[in-house]
């Protein structure tokens, strides 16, 4: 996948998150911590190329997924390889923060 966002949904979470590293992202449009970090998205997907996916579920979409991971509020990111959860980082999270730990996952 690479650049840019992949919209995730119940129907094909399982085709896109299995394989890959992934920086996956709870989202809703009335949510407007969610939309501050659109541009951090952008900087992650030019800095780290074809090495990272970077996913958007809407929670008001897609409850269940929401409820499969354990979302309880948004924003609510999860970084995932080969179809497994590394780490749970609820709250807006920096650029910095997303750098160090998805360049851990890279090594």
């Amino acid at each position: 996948m690479g650049k840019g966002f992949v919209n995730i949904n119940f129907v094909n979470w399982e085709r896109y998150l299995n394989t890959g590293l992934w920086l996956v992202d709870f989202w809703a449009e009335w949510c407007t911590a969610c939309t501050v970090q659109d541009k951090v998205y952008e900087e992650l997907a030019g800095l780290f190329g074809d090495k990272l996916n970077i996913g958007k579920i809407n929670v008001s979409d897609n409850r269940l997924l929401a409820d499969r991971f354990g979302v309880r509020n948004i924003p609510f990111f999860l970084l995932m390889s080969e179809g497994s959860v590394v780490m749970q980082m609820p709250g807006i999270q920096s650029k910095a923060y997303l750098i160090n730990q998805i360049k851990q996952q890279i090594q």
